[in-house]
Protein backbone atom coordinates (compact mmCIF):
# COMPACT_ATOMS: atom_id res chain seq x y z
CA UNK A 1 0.00 0.00 0.00
CA UNK A 2 1.36 3.43 -0.94
CA UNK A 3 2.34 5.60 2.01
CA UNK A 4 -0.17 8.34 1.24
CA UNK A 5 -2.93 5.75 1.01
CA UNK A 6 -1.88 4.30 4.35
CA UNK A 7 -2.09 7.73 5.97
CA UNK A 8 -5.47 8.39 4.37
CA UNK A 9 -6.83 5.03 5.52
CA UNK A 10 -5.58 5.36 9.10
CA UNK A 11 -6.74 8.93 9.50
CA UNK A 12 -10.17 8.38 7.98
CA UNK A 13 -10.70 5.43 10.31
CA UNK A 14 -9.70 7.60 13.27
CA UNK A 15 -12.13 10.35 12.20
CA UNK A 16 -14.95 7.84 12.05
CA UNK A 17 -14.28 6.85 15.65
CA UNK A 18 -14.23 10.43 16.97
CA UNK A 19 -17.40 11.17 15.00
CA UNK A 20 -19.09 8.15 16.58
CA UNK A 21 -19.06 5.86 13.59
CA UNK A 22 -17.84 2.29 13.41
CA UNK A 23 -14.86 2.08 11.10
CA UNK A 24 -12.97 -0.88 9.71
CA UNK A 25 -11.29 -1.42 13.10
CA UNK A 26 -10.64 0.29 16.44
CA UNK A 27 -8.05 3.08 15.98
CA UNK A 28 -4.96 2.90 18.16
CA UNK A 29 -3.08 5.95 19.42
CA UNK A 30 0.49 6.13 20.69
CA UNK A 31 1.35 8.36 23.66
CA UNK A 32 5.14 8.17 23.69
CA UNK A 33 7.83 10.48 24.97
CA UNK A 34 11.09 8.61 25.48
CA UNK A 35 9.90 5.04 25.99
CA UNK A 36 10.63 4.08 22.39
CA UNK A 37 14.18 5.46 22.69
CA UNK A 38 14.87 3.09 25.58
CA UNK A 39 13.22 0.25 23.64
CA UNK A 40 15.74 0.88 20.83
CA UNK A 41 18.57 0.45 23.33
CA UNK A 42 19.65 4.08 23.30
CA UNK A 43 19.67 7.07 25.62
CA UNK A 44 17.75 10.26 25.01
CA UNK A 45 20.72 12.42 25.97
CA UNK A 46 22.77 10.75 23.22
CA UNK A 47 20.30 11.05 20.33
CA UNK A 48 18.48 14.31 21.02
CA UNK A 49 21.21 16.48 19.48
CA UNK A 50 21.24 14.49 16.24
CA UNK A 51 17.91 15.08 14.46
CA UNK A 52 18.17 12.14 12.08
CA UNK A 53 19.22 9.66 14.76
CA UNK A 54 16.55 11.00 17.10
CA UNK A 55 13.76 10.56 14.55
CA UNK A 56 14.92 7.08 13.52
CA UNK A 57 15.09 6.03 17.17
CA UNK A 58 11.68 7.47 18.03
CA UNK A 59 9.95 5.84 15.07
CA UNK A 60 11.69 2.46 14.76
CA UNK A 61 9.05 0.83 16.98
CA UNK A 62 6.45 1.24 14.21
CA UNK A 63 8.28 -1.22 12.01
CA UNK A 64 6.88 -3.81 14.45
CA UNK A 65 3.82 -2.17 16.00
CA UNK A 66 0.61 -0.90 14.41
CA UNK A 67 -0.54 2.59 15.44
CA UNK A 68 -2.98 4.90 13.70
CA UNK A 69 -2.39 8.31 15.26
CA UNK A 70 0.03 10.04 17.64
CA UNK A 71 -0.94 11.99 20.73
CA UNK A 72 1.58 13.86 22.90
CA UNK A 73 4.81 12.67 21.34
CA UNK A 74 8.55 13.27 21.65
CA UNK A 75 10.79 15.32 23.97
CA UNK A 76 10.46 18.95 24.99
CA UNK A 77 14.05 19.82 26.00
CA UNK A 78 17.60 18.54 25.79
CA UNK A 79 20.35 18.12 28.36
CA UNK A 80 21.87 21.45 27.32
CA UNK A 81 19.54 23.25 29.72
CA UNK A 82 21.00 21.37 32.68
CA UNK A 83 24.46 22.48 31.59
CA UNK A 84 23.50 26.13 31.10
CA UNK A 85 21.40 26.71 34.25
CA UNK A 86 22.36 26.24 37.88
CA UNK A 87 18.81 25.14 38.73
CA UNK A 88 16.33 23.37 36.44
CA UNK A 89 12.88 21.95 37.09
CA UNK A 90 12.98 19.60 34.11
CA UNK A 91 15.94 17.31 33.52
CA UNK A 92 16.98 13.80 32.52
CA UNK A 93 17.26 11.09 35.11
CA UNK A 94 20.34 8.97 35.86
CA UNK A 95 19.32 6.47 33.16
CA UNK A 96 19.83 9.14 30.48
CA UNK A 97 16.39 8.34 29.07
CA UNK A 98 13.62 9.46 31.39
CA UNK A 99 12.33 13.02 31.61
CA UNK A 100 12.08 14.11 35.25
CA UNK A 101 10.35 17.06 36.89
CA UNK A 102 11.79 18.50 40.10
CA UNK A 103 9.27 20.96 41.44
CA UNK A 104 10.78 24.24 42.58
CA UNK A 105 8.05 26.24 44.28
CA UNK A 106 9.60 29.41 45.64
CA UNK A 107 6.33 31.17 46.61
CA UNK A 108 5.81 31.27 50.37
CA UNK A 109 2.46 30.77 52.10
CA UNK A 110 2.34 34.38 53.34
CA UNK A 111 2.89 35.97 49.90
CA UNK A 112 -0.63 35.72 48.48
CA UNK A 113 -1.26 39.44 48.89
CA UNK A 114 1.62 40.24 46.50
CA UNK A 115 0.47 37.64 43.96
CA UNK A 116 -3.11 38.90 44.09
CA UNK A 117 -2.10 42.56 43.74
CA UNK A 118 -0.02 42.04 40.58
CA UNK A 119 0.90 38.52 39.39
CA UNK A 120 3.39 39.71 36.77
CA UNK A 121 5.22 42.02 39.13
CA UNK A 122 5.29 39.33 41.82
CA UNK A 123 6.94 36.92 39.39
CA UNK A 124 9.49 39.41 38.04
CA UNK A 125 10.44 41.12 41.30
CA UNK A 126 10.09 38.34 43.86
CA UNK A 127 10.05 34.84 42.40
CA UNK A 128 12.60 35.11 39.61
CA UNK A 129 15.34 36.73 41.76
CA UNK A 130 14.72 34.09 44.41
CA UNK A 131 14.69 31.19 41.96
CA UNK A 132 17.52 32.37 39.68
CA UNK A 133 19.67 34.76 41.74
CA UNK A 134 22.64 34.22 39.41
CA UNK A 135 20.69 35.92 36.60
CA UNK A 136 20.59 39.14 38.60
CA UNK A 137 24.16 38.92 39.82
CA UNK A 138 25.92 38.06 36.54
CA UNK A 139 24.50 39.57 33.36
CA UNK A 140 26.88 37.61 31.15
CA UNK A 141 25.76 34.34 32.72
CA UNK A 142 22.14 35.32 32.22
CA UNK A 143 22.74 36.27 28.59
CA UNK A 144 24.46 32.96 27.80
CA UNK A 145 21.88 30.85 29.63
CA UNK A 146 18.95 32.53 27.91
CA UNK A 147 20.67 32.10 24.55
CA UNK A 148 20.98 28.37 25.20
CA UNK A 149 17.34 28.27 26.29
CA UNK A 150 16.14 29.92 23.08
CA UNK A 151 18.33 27.72 20.88
CA UNK A 152 17.21 24.57 22.69
CA UNK A 153 13.54 25.48 22.30
CA UNK A 154 14.01 25.97 18.56
CA UNK A 155 15.99 22.74 18.20
CA UNK A 156 13.53 20.56 20.13
CA UNK A 157 10.13 22.17 19.59
CA UNK A 158 10.63 23.21 15.96
CA UNK A 159 13.29 21.09 14.25
CA UNK A 160 12.89 17.76 16.08
CA UNK A 161 9.13 18.07 16.38
CA UNK A 162 8.53 18.85 12.72
CA UNK A 163 10.90 16.09 11.54
CA UNK A 164 9.27 13.53 13.82
CA UNK A 165 5.78 14.53 12.70
CA UNK A 166 6.72 14.36 9.02
CA UNK A 167 8.40 10.96 9.31
CA UNK A 168 5.47 9.49 11.20
CA UNK A 169 3.12 10.64 8.44
CA UNK A 170 5.27 9.83 5.41
CA UNK A 171 6.67 6.47 6.47
CA UNK A 172 4.02 5.05 8.80
CA UNK A 173 0.83 6.95 7.96
CA UNK A 174 0.56 8.16 11.56
CA UNK A 175 -1.01 11.61 11.90
CA UNK A 176 -0.37 13.76 15.00
CA UNK A 177 -3.82 14.75 16.26
CA UNK A 178 -2.73 17.01 19.16
CA UNK A 179 -1.44 20.55 18.65
CA UNK A 180 1.34 20.82 21.24
CA UNK A 181 1.24 24.65 21.07
CA UNK A 182 -2.46 24.87 21.95
CA UNK A 183 -2.40 23.72 25.57
CA UNK A 184 -4.91 24.78 28.21
CA UNK A 185 -3.64 25.76 31.66
CA UNK A 186 -6.26 26.77 34.20
CA UNK A 187 -5.45 29.22 37.01
CA UNK A 188 -5.51 26.45 39.62
CA UNK A 189 -3.11 24.28 37.65
CA UNK A 190 -0.85 27.33 37.22
CA UNK A 191 -0.87 27.96 40.97
CA UNK A 192 -0.22 24.25 41.54
CA UNK A 193 2.54 23.87 38.94
CA UNK A 194 4.44 27.15 39.14
CA UNK A 195 3.75 28.92 42.43
CA UNK A 196 2.88 26.78 45.45
CA UNK A 197 3.52 23.22 44.33
CA UNK A 198 1.76 20.03 45.36
CA UNK A 199 1.96 20.27 49.14
CA UNK A 200 1.58 24.03 49.33
CA UNK A 201 -1.52 24.26 47.13
CA UNK A 202 -3.38 21.42 48.79
CA UNK A 203 -2.55 22.86 52.23
CA UNK A 204 -3.67 26.35 51.19
CA UNK A 205 -6.99 25.02 49.91
CA UNK A 206 -7.76 23.99 53.49
CA UNK A 207 -6.11 26.78 55.48
CA UNK A 208 -6.54 29.90 53.35
CA UNK A 209 -9.23 29.19 50.73
CA UNK A 210 -10.14 32.87 50.34
CA UNK A 211 -6.57 33.75 49.33
CA UNK A 212 -6.50 30.85 46.87
CA UNK A 213 -9.75 32.03 45.29
CA UNK A 214 -8.50 35.62 44.99
CA UNK A 215 -5.20 34.42 43.50
CA UNK A 216 -7.05 32.37 40.89
CA UNK A 217 -9.11 35.40 39.93
CA UNK A 218 -5.93 37.47 39.52
CA UNK A 219 -4.20 34.79 37.43
CA UNK A 220 -7.33 34.49 35.27
CA UNK A 221 -7.42 38.22 34.59
CA UNK A 222 -3.73 38.59 33.80
CA UNK A 223 -2.75 35.28 32.22
CA UNK A 224 -5.86 33.57 30.84
CA UNK A 225 -8.43 36.23 29.95
CA UNK A 226 -6.34 37.96 27.24
CA UNK A 227 -6.15 34.67 25.36
CA UNK A 228 -9.84 33.98 25.97
CA UNK A 229 -10.70 37.31 24.35
CA UNK A 230 -8.86 36.29 21.16
CA UNK A 231 -11.03 34.08 18.92
CA UNK A 232 -9.54 30.71 18.03
CA UNK A 233 -10.12 29.85 14.39
CA UNK A 234 -8.57 26.37 14.19
CA UNK A 235 -10.27 23.02 14.52
CA UNK A 236 -7.51 20.46 13.88
CA UNK A 237 -5.10 19.34 15.27
CA UNK A 238 -6.92 19.39 18.60
CA UNK A 239 -6.13 21.48 21.64
CA UNK A 240 -5.04 19.48 24.65
CA UNK A 241 -4.59 19.53 28.38
CA UNK A 242 -2.83 17.51 31.09
CA UNK A 243 -4.66 18.65 34.28
CA UNK A 244 -2.61 17.95 37.39
CA UNK A 245 -4.68 18.92 40.42
CA UNK A 246 -8.33 17.94 39.72
CA UNK A 247 -7.98 14.35 40.96
CA UNK A 248 -7.09 15.77 44.41
CA UNK A 249 -10.14 18.05 44.61
CA UNK A 250 -13.58 17.42 46.04
CA UNK A 251 -16.47 17.87 43.58
CA UNK A 252 -17.32 21.18 45.32
CA UNK A 253 -13.75 22.46 44.99
CA UNK A 254 -13.64 21.33 41.37
CA UNK A 255 -16.81 23.26 40.53
CA UNK A 256 -15.87 26.46 42.34
CA UNK A 257 -12.13 26.65 41.62
CA UNK A 258 -11.49 24.64 38.46
CA UNK A 259 -14.51 24.05 36.23
CA UNK A 260 -15.49 27.73 36.39
CA UNK A 261 -12.34 28.49 34.38
CA UNK A 262 -11.94 25.19 32.58
CA UNK A 263 -15.29 25.23 30.83
CA UNK A 264 -14.94 28.60 29.02
CA UNK A 265 -11.36 27.77 28.02
CA UNK A 266 -12.51 24.55 26.36
CA UNK A 267 -15.47 26.31 24.75
CA UNK A 268 -13.12 28.72 23.02
CA UNK A 269 -11.32 25.84 21.32
CA UNK A 270 -14.37 23.85 20.30
CA UNK A 271 -16.36 26.84 19.00
CA UNK A 272 -15.33 26.08 15.41
CA UNK A 273 -16.07 22.38 15.52
CA UNK A 274 -12.76 21.23 16.97
CA UNK A 275 -12.24 18.82 19.82
CA UNK A 276 -10.26 19.04 23.03
CA UNK A 277 -7.97 16.21 24.11
CA UNK A 278 -8.34 15.89 27.88
CA UNK A 279 -5.76 13.75 29.72
CA UNK A 280 -7.53 12.75 32.95
CA UNK A 281 -4.63 12.03 35.30
CA UNK A 282 -5.72 10.02 38.32
CA UNK A 283 -9.39 9.24 39.05
CA UNK A 284 -12.28 11.39 37.79
CA UNK A 285 -15.37 9.25 38.27
CA UNK A 286 -16.97 11.66 40.76
CA UNK A 287 -17.09 14.52 38.25
CA UNK A 288 -17.68 12.83 34.89
CA UNK A 289 -21.13 14.40 34.65
CA UNK A 290 -19.56 17.87 34.30
CA UNK A 291 -18.51 16.93 30.76
CA UNK A 292 -22.18 16.70 29.78
CA UNK A 293 -22.28 20.50 30.05
CA UNK A 294 -20.14 20.71 26.91
CA UNK A 295 -21.36 19.81 23.40
CA UNK A 296 -21.61 16.14 22.53
CA UNK A 297 -18.37 14.61 21.19
CA UNK A 298 -16.39 17.82 21.75
CA UNK A 299 -13.98 16.09 24.17
CA UNK A 300 -11.68 13.10 23.89
CA UNK A 301 -11.37 11.90 27.48
CA UNK A 302 -8.11 10.02 28.05
CA UNK A 303 -8.87 7.67 30.95
CA UNK A 304 -6.00 7.05 33.36
CA UNK A 305 -6.68 5.36 36.71
CA UNK A 306 -10.45 5.08 36.23
CA UNK A 307 -12.05 1.90 34.90
CA UNK A 308 -12.27 2.36 31.12
CA UNK A 309 -15.41 0.23 30.78
CA UNK A 310 -17.17 2.15 33.54
CA UNK A 311 -16.14 5.42 31.87
CA UNK A 312 -17.55 4.22 28.55
CA UNK A 313 -20.84 3.29 30.20
CA UNK A 314 -21.26 6.46 32.25
CA UNK A 315 -19.94 9.21 29.97
CA UNK A 316 -19.05 7.47 26.72
CA UNK A 317 -22.49 8.13 25.28
CA UNK A 318 -21.69 11.86 25.35
CA UNK A 319 -17.91 12.24 24.93
CA UNK A 320 -15.23 10.19 23.15
CA UNK A 321 -13.25 7.79 25.35
CA UNK A 322 -9.55 6.90 24.95
CA UNK A 323 -7.48 4.40 26.91
CA UNK A 324 -7.81 0.72 27.69
CA UNK A 325 -4.21 -0.47 28.09
CA UNK A 326 -2.66 -0.19 31.55
CA UNK A 327 1.04 0.67 31.45
CA UNK A 328 1.57 -1.02 34.81
CA UNK A 329 0.09 -4.29 33.50
CA UNK A 330 2.33 -4.17 30.45
CA UNK A 331 5.42 -3.80 32.63
CA UNK A 332 4.46 -6.64 34.98
CA UNK A 333 2.64 -9.15 32.77
CA UNK A 334 2.97 -10.95 29.48
CA UNK A 335 0.55 -10.34 26.64
CA UNK A 336 -1.11 -13.73 27.19
CA UNK A 337 -1.88 -12.71 30.78
CA UNK A 338 -3.74 -9.55 29.71
CA UNK A 339 -5.18 -10.73 26.39
CA UNK A 340 -8.65 -11.53 27.76
CA UNK A 341 -8.82 -8.14 29.52
CA UNK A 342 -8.01 -6.38 26.24
CA UNK A 343 -10.68 -8.39 24.44
CA UNK A 344 -13.24 -7.31 27.02
CA UNK A 345 -12.24 -3.66 26.65
CA UNK A 346 -12.69 -3.82 22.88
CA UNK A 347 -15.94 -5.76 23.13
CA UNK A 348 -17.42 -3.33 25.65
CA UNK A 349 -16.07 -0.01 24.36
CA UNK A 350 -15.83 -0.32 20.57
CA UNK A 351 -19.46 -0.86 19.44
CA UNK A 352 -20.94 2.33 18.03
CA UNK A 353 -17.59 4.11 17.69
CA UNK A 354 -16.45 6.82 20.08
CA UNK A 355 -13.47 4.81 21.37
CA UNK A 356 -9.69 5.00 20.83
CA UNK A 357 -7.35 2.34 22.19
CA UNK A 358 -4.16 3.64 23.81
CA UNK A 359 -1.89 3.36 26.82
CA UNK A 360 -3.35 5.00 29.92
CA UNK A 361 -0.08 6.84 30.62
CA UNK A 362 2.67 8.30 28.46
CA UNK A 363 5.66 6.04 27.81
CA UNK A 364 8.60 7.74 29.53
CA UNK A 365 10.95 5.24 31.08
CA UNK A 366 12.92 2.14 30.08
CA UNK A 367 10.47 -0.77 29.97
CA UNK A 368 7.41 1.35 29.21
CA UNK A 369 7.60 0.21 25.60
CA UNK A 370 8.11 -3.57 25.51
CA UNK A 371 6.94 -6.72 23.75
CA UNK A 372 3.68 -6.76 25.72
CA UNK A 373 2.81 -3.29 24.44
CA UNK A 374 3.72 -4.22 20.88
CA UNK A 375 1.63 -7.40 21.01
CA UNK A 376 -1.32 -5.57 22.58
CA UNK A 377 -1.45 -2.87 19.89
CA UNK A 378 -1.12 -5.40 17.08
CA UNK A 379 -3.76 -7.63 18.64
CA UNK A 380 -6.31 -4.82 18.97
CA UNK A 381 -5.84 -3.89 15.33
CA UNK A 382 -6.24 -7.48 14.17
CA UNK A 383 -9.03 -8.46 16.60
CA UNK A 384 -11.17 -5.38 15.92
CA UNK A 385 -10.65 -5.76 12.17
CA UNK A 386 -12.52 -9.06 12.36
Amino acid sequence: MAENKLKEMKFSNFLKAVNREEGAYVPTAINDSTGSIAWAGKKTIDVVQNPQEYVETMTGIYDQMWADVALVNGVVYSKKLEEAFLHVENKYGPDGVTLEHVQLSPMQKDEYDQLIADPNRFVSEVLLPRKYPEFFEDREFARNALKVYAEDNFHVLVILSSMLKQTLEDKYGIVSVVNMLERIQTPLDILFDYFRGFRGTLTDLRRQPANVKAALDAIWEVHCLPKENTPYTGSFPYSWQPPHIPCYLSPKQYDELYWVHEKPMIERYIANGGKHYFIMEGKWDKIWDRFRELPKDSLILHVDDDNIIQAKKEIGDWQIIAGGLKLADCRLKTFDQIKDDIKRVVDECAPGGGFIFTLDKIALAPGDINQTVIDAYNFVHEYSSK
